[in-house]
C-alpha cells in the first residue's frame, strides 16, 4: 500500500489539467468583470455624447420650434445603441441672465424626464445678457450579467452651449 502511494505522488501525469481546473474560475471571473466595466463605460461615454450633441444641434440655431426640438429629442435617441433606450431621460432648455445677472428659464423641452428640479448652469457661466443652452441627460444602465457591478448605475450628464449666431436661441409655437 505505501509503495501505491509512493508511486502516484511520483506520478506527474495530469498536473497541468489540475493547474487548468484551478486557474478558470478566475479566469472567468476576471473576463466577465472586465467585459462588464467596459460596457458600463461605454454607456456612460454614450450618455456624454448625447447631452452634448443635443445642446450643439440646438445651439446652432436663432430660433427653434416645438418639432425642431421634438426632431432632437427623437433622434438623440439613436445614440445610445446599443443599449435599449427605455431607460432615457432628455431635457433641453435655454437659460439667460437678466442685465444684473439674475439666471431665468426662457424654454425647456423634456422627454420621459421625471426628475424634479430646475434646470440650471454653473455659478458664474453666465454674465449679464448672455444665454446658454442647456441639456440634461439621465440613463439607468442595467449591467448584462450584474454579477459584479449594481444592479442598477444612474449616468447624470449635463451640457453647456452657448449659442452662436445669435444672443439666445429664441423658441417659437
Amino acid at each position: 500500500m505505501i509503495a501505491l502511494l509512493r508511486r502516484a505522488a511520483a506520478d506527474r501525469g495530469g498536473v497541468a489539467a489540475i493547474e487548468f481546473a484551478l486557474i478558470l474560475p478566475v479566469l472567468f471571473v476576471l473576463n466577465v468583470s472586465a467585459a462588464e466595466a467596459l460596457q458600463a463605460y461605454q454607456a456612460q461615454r454614450n450618455v456624454a455624447h448625447i447631452a452634448s450633441a443635443m445642446a450643439d444641434i440646438t445651439a446652432q440655431s436663432r430660433t427653434v420650434t416645438s418639432a425642431d426640438l421634438d426632431d432632437t429629442l427623437t433622434a438623440s435617441v439613436a445614440m445610445i445603441h446599443p443599449f435599449p433606450n427605455v431607460n432615457l431621460q432628455q431635457r433641453v432648455s435655454s437659460l439667460s441672465a437678466d442685465a444684473s445677472g439674475a439666471v431665468s428659464i426662457d424654454w425647456s423641452v423634456k422627454k420621459l424626464y421625471t426628475e424634479a428640479g430646475n434646470p440650471s448652469v454653473p455659478a458664474g457661466y453666465l454674465a449679464a445678457g448672455e444665454s446658454a443652452i442647456v441639456t440634461d441627460v439621465i440613463y439607468d444602465y442595467k449591467p448584462t450579467f450584474g454579477m459584479f457591478l449594481p444592479a442598477n448605475i444612474r449616468f447624470i450628464r449635463h451640457a453647456y452651449v452657448r449659442p452662436r449666431l445669435s444672443t439666445k436661441v429664441e423658441k417659437t409655437s
